[in-house]
């Protein structure tokens, strides 16, 4: 039997949908669509308050519309309607982009409009080498949920991260220092990034087991020309693993005994759902670390919207070669994604981006689980974020795998490219990057199967 709350929820589904049609119209605020008010509702269709709370709590669970404190109920204007199991496209494992059907198209384009109304004086000035004050403040506020505890001054908004990390290779550090050094395997356009720069490279290995070569780390650190080190402690890029609270000690250490800075790159901080997961920064008593965030990843590529927040030490320096290099972030940008935040719509989005992706990474973990005889599931980490890495036998013919999975509608990808160029034949680790943001929860299971199975037919064939 329909209970009555899931009537009048389906009632109100129809009514947003009907407003989505109408563009909105009186229903609009800074927010989005704004739904009836819980009494009104309980009114309308002639039912307790407490029923009318949970018609809305059912399209809650849903996804369909979001509560803001002291304000309302709002409707999610992404992704309605969408089923993953009408998904007809071929299961891609190798895209690393955000999920394009909960992309927060409509409700990024009304805070689009709105910055442009409240803010539209400053957009025909040039800002502040930082970035938009009052977007500063906000982002204070909020980074203290990540654990970052920093002034005003140190943070500065960037053309994402890849500007940040730009304008980190290219200044000067105290010291007069040059080199910088990478894990092995890395963000695959650090490398790049570094040798377009002609800027020297230095590496050490990370690997599922052991972490860092510690050994190999300490000396390089040592030999003293490393001027800084950029890793992923969380959710590491590739390989999925995250370091553990001893391990960033041991570091943070290592670089104050060495005078080695550390970039951190928290790319993927909003997906963490482990409260004891800290960053490196926030284990760090000396200034030694840079931070830096992205927000393509929780949002869209396209936003090209990074966060860098640095030691005082590096303020004037890293200000200076940011103001060379664009002047200013976009202060559009800047002023939608002040509005996006402070509506409560980022909060949001970021629980459903979570909530989605993890429950696709339990059923890698599940499978991973139920099939921990077969080698490379039983090594692959299993960990939160949006990916892990299977570790493939040396004898097997990649290529060759990689053309099989796409005959079956498999696109996956090695770790090859995460390597500096010229390097990836030094080591024997094989692997195979999977990521889930693009691939529906309902499909995960068929495709790691349809993996397992060319491996072994490889592996098979390979041994006789």
């Amino acid at each position: 039997m329909v209970k009555k709350y899931e009537v009048i929820a389906h009632a109100l589904q129809q009514w947003i949908q009907e407003q989505m049609v109408q563009q909105g119209s009186h229903q609009w605020d800074d927010k989005g669509i704004r739904l009836p008010a819980v009494r009104r509702v309980a009114e309308q269709y002639q039912c307790s308050v407490s029923t009318a709370i949970r018609a809305y709590e059912w399209l809650e669970q849903r996804h369909l519309v979001y509560a803001v404190p002291q304000s309302g109920y709002y409707a999610v204007q992404n992704g309605l309607g969408v089923q993953d199991m009408d998904w007809q496209e071929p299961l891609d494992f190798a895209s690393v982009a955000p999920d394009p059907r909960v992309f927060p198209y409509a409700d990024f384009r009304h805070c689009v409009e709105v910055a442009m109304k409240q803010k539209q004086d400053e957009l025909f000035l040039y800002g502040t080498q930082q970035g938009l004050p009052s977007l500063i403040e906000l982002l204070q506020k909020q980074f203290a949920d990540y654990q970052i505890f920093a002034r005003a001054e140190q943070f500065f908004i960037t053309s994402g991260v890849q500007q940040a990390l730009a304008a980190l290779a290219l200044m000067p550090f105290p010291g007069g220092r040059t080199k910088v050094m990478v894990e092995l395997p890395t963000y695959h356009n650090m490398p790049t990034l570094l040798k377009s720069l002609n800027v020297p490279i230095a590496g050490v290995r990370r690997t599922f087991e052991e972490g860092l070569d510690w050994d190999s780390l300490e000396r390089q650190f040592a030999e003293g020309d490393i001027k800084f080190f950029y890793v992923i402690p969380r959710f590491h890029n590739p390989i999925g693993t995250s370091m553990k609270a001893a391990e960033k000690k041991r570091l943070l250490r290592l670089a104050q005994r060495y005078d080695v800075y550390l970039v951190e790159d928290d790319y993927l901080a909003d997906l963490e759902d482990n409260a004891r997961q800290d960053p490196l920064w926030a284990y760090d008593t000396h200034d030694r670390v840079i931070y830096l965030k992205s927000y393509s990843k929780i949002l869209f590529p396209g936003l090209r919207m990074g966060v860098a927040v640095t030691p005082m030490a590096l303020i004037a320096s890293f200000g200076s070669m940011k103001r060379m290099l664009d002047i200013d972030t976009s202060l559009l940008s800047q002023a939608a994604l002040e509005v996006y935040i402070h509506s409560g719509m980022f909060a949001h989005h970021r629980k459903i981006i979570r909530s989605r992706y993890a429950a696709r990474m339990e059923v890698v973990q599940e499978q991973l689980e139920a099939y921990s005889d077969f080698e490379p599931f039983r090594i692959a980490p299993r960990t939160g974020g949006e990916h892990t890495a299977l570790p493939l036998p040396g004898n097997i013919p990649v290529r060759t795998l990689l053309s099989r999975l796409q005959n079956r509608g498999i696109i996956a990808d090695t770790t090859e490219r995460y390597y500096p160029e010229g390097t990836y034949r030094a080591f024997t680790d094989q692997m195979l990057r999977l990521n889930i943001s693009n691939v529906p929860k309902q499909r995960i299971a068929e495709g790691m199967q349809i993996i397992r199975e060319e491996i072994l037919k490889l592996q098979i064939r390979s041994t006789t």
